[in-house]
């Protein structure tokens, strides 16, 4: 393939990476024919999308979006590359009929040696067995790669969407939304005059954007900004190593509060919190106060207006 000259965002949900990695099907192994599988919520044995290439046979691609995580800060399925998903994932193509000469893992994680070796380990066995068929991971980075290579995709899935120059600028969509995330109420009323229930969504929320990129709005729960991913995708090693200070600070806070809450140190009076320890309350602030130091020690360092 070509030089890498334009990096891309991902697209923001699975619906818009299984059209893509059709149209990239149809371009990077002419096959006029591609097409998704099935509808949403069917048993697609494996295969998210089809279609059969003069020179290669059919090919199968399962479509695996990658970055977001449940209410409990699990993956949704389809969840980070581990060696057990690899293998879950193709032996489910296995019963796809007809049957594929090539079966493609696409997602929207970084290329990763690890899954590399997994898939020649994989494609080793197959063929030990006598089996006709080969494994093959399009990372993100593969597609940016085939985006690069055919103007016509860009053009045809990315003419709406933002496209940017460098992973700078990608660091710089996601730290902005994270800076959005804490830029609210939790993070500047004084503890004991938060209402709990507000504070602690206010806090899971904080915890999703940090480690997604995707912010919902305080009242409407909608989905306002969504960056590539969390702070685990920066390519900037200083700004996610400080984010993770961050991400371990604002979970200690969540949990010290609702072990107060369940040991009674800490009670709701009204629609206010009463911390009836003075240490932990000074605990509790220093520890609100230290994810925004560290955050904003982030933010003046790429660059950003602080918090």
């Amino acid at each position: 393939m070509g030089n890498v000259w334009q990096f891309f965002q991902p697209p923001l949900y699975w619906q818009q990476f299984e059209e893509l990695c059709a149209g990239l099907l149809t371009e990077v192994y002419g096959v006029p024919n591609a097409q998704q599988v099935g509808r949403p919520g069917q048993a697609q044995n494996g295969v998210d999308v089809f279609g059969t290439s003069a020179r290669h046979g059919r090919i199968g691609i399962q479509c695996k979006r990658l970055s977001d995580l449940d209410e409990n800060n699990n993956p949704y399925p389809g969840g980070p590359i581990t060696r057990a998903l690899l293998r879950d994932a193709a032996d489910d193509a296995l019963s796809f009929v007809p049957d594929l000469k090539l079966w493609i893992l696409a997602t929207t994680a970084r290329r990763d040696t690890k899954v590399q070796g997994w898939v020649e380990e994989l494609n080793n066995e197959w063929e030990q067995m006598g089996r006709k068929r080969i494994a093959i991971v399009w990372t993100w980075d593969e597609c940016i790669s085939h985006l690069n290579s055919y103007p016509e995709l860009q053009r045809r899935y990315y003419r709406d969407v933002i496209q940017v120059g460098s992973p700078k600028d990608i660091d710089e969509i996601i730290l902005r939304t994270i800076a959005m995330a804490f830029a609210r109420p939790a993070f500047e009323v004084p503890l004991h005059c938060e209402t709990p229930s507000e504070f602690f969504h206010a806090l899971k929320d904080t915890q999703k954007a940090l480690r997604t990129g995707e912010l919902v709005d305080r009242e409407s729960r909608q989905v306002i900004r969504k960056a590539i991913g969390g702070y685990r995708e920066l390519d900037d090693d200083l700004a996610r190593t400080g984010l993770g200070d961050v991400d371990k600070h604002l979970k200690l806070l969540r949990t010290q509060l609702e072990q107060g809450l369940k040991d009674g140190t800490i009670v709701t009076v009204g629609t206010c919190l009463d911390i009836r320890q003075p240490d932990l309350a000074r605990y509790l602030d220093e520890l609100r106060q230290r994810c925004l130091d560290d955050l904003n020690n982030v933010l003046r360092y790429a660059g950003i207006p602080t918090v």
